[in-house]
């Protein structure tokens, strides 16, 4: 299915849901009133996203909620690069009061997000099973986006959002969402607590109180999760070797890194490697240089 996602409700039979695996996507600033989740497998991009421009490689999974600027922009004129896209419509997930939807609609999904190889390769399954109109299209489709949604749900990459949100909350949420970003941006840096309040304008105990409540966890629990997720990428899917992905990912100590890693994901970072190396396919590996 080589058409891209922008284009995907134009053409569809009505189903709210699209998976695509296209080379090709749009690379004028645009919205939808869709969510997508945006799947990189090969080579590496730009994508902008509301004002900021990320750096993608191989392995990366974004989730743009529906009315989210963006784009995608070559690294070079010749580069090449393949992604997988997963498109829906909220009311794919019930109508408003249905207990899923209200779940859905009550939480902002992590930009960065993780998936297990089992789903990926079910993404990829599930592409292929429904590249042409046949039996049980429909099924597999929304099947493939539940399976998603609830590892999302399961392992925490979201924040809950109060359905009553007032005035001071909603000034509250772009505060974190500031701060959000700018971790996003800048954790290859050494981050300060000073740098994040900047961008926010509050008070450094009030902020600190916040962040916790919407995120579940304090600044630097959040930054090393976040970190950890990006290193797990270059684990997989570049061939830097360990000290180099710590350091590229704001660890400037590889015994810190080693550890933190552990408390994170249960294994060594090169058990991580290797396990994960032996499951992805060896032409993803063979185009990452």
């Amino acid at each position: 299915m080589n058409q891209s996602p922008e284009k995907f409700f134009e053409n569809s039979d009505g189903f709210p849901i699209g998976l695509f695996s296209s080379n090709n996507y749009m690379e004028n600033e645009h919205h939808h009133i869709e969510n997508e989740l945006f799947y990189l497998t090969e080579g590496e991009v730009i994508f902008g996203i509301d004002r900021y421009e990320i750096h993608l490689h191989a392995g990366s999974i974004l989730f743009l909620p529906a009315e989210t600027e963006h784009y995608l922009k070559k690294i070079s004129p010749d580069s090449s690069y393949h992604y997988y896209a997963v498109v829906f419509a909220n009311g794919m997930l019930g109508n408003k009061g249905d207990p899923i939807r209200e779940t859905f609609d009550n939480i902002r999904i992590s930009r960065f997000i993780t998936l297990p190889q089992n789903i990926l390769s079910d993404i990829k399954e599930t592409a292929e099973r429904t590249k042409n109109k046949g039996f049980g299209k429909e099924l597999f489709l929304k099947s493939t986006l539940y399976e998603i949604i609830a590892h999302i749900i399961k392992t925490k990459q979201y924040v809950e959002i109060s359905n009553q949100i007032g005035h001071e909350d909603k000034t509250t949420l772009t505060a974190i969402n500031s701060a959000l970003n700018y971790i996003r941006e800048h954790y290859q840096e050494n981050i300060s607590l000073d740098d994040i309040l900047h961008v926010t304008n509050y008070s450094k105990s009030h902020f600190i109180r916040l962040f916790k409540k919407y995120t579940g966890m304090n600044i630097t629990q959040y930054i090393n999760k976040y970190r950890i997720e990006k290193s797990c990428l270059d684990l997989i899917y570049t061939k830097k070797n360990i000290t180099e992905i710590a350091t590229e990912n704001g660890f400037n100590n590889i015994q810190y890194f080693s550890k933190t890693f552990k408390d994170y994901m249960n294994c060594t970072p090169k058990k991580y490697q290797n396990n994960g190396k032996s499951i992805i396919l060896p032409s993803s590996v063979a185009n990452i240089k």
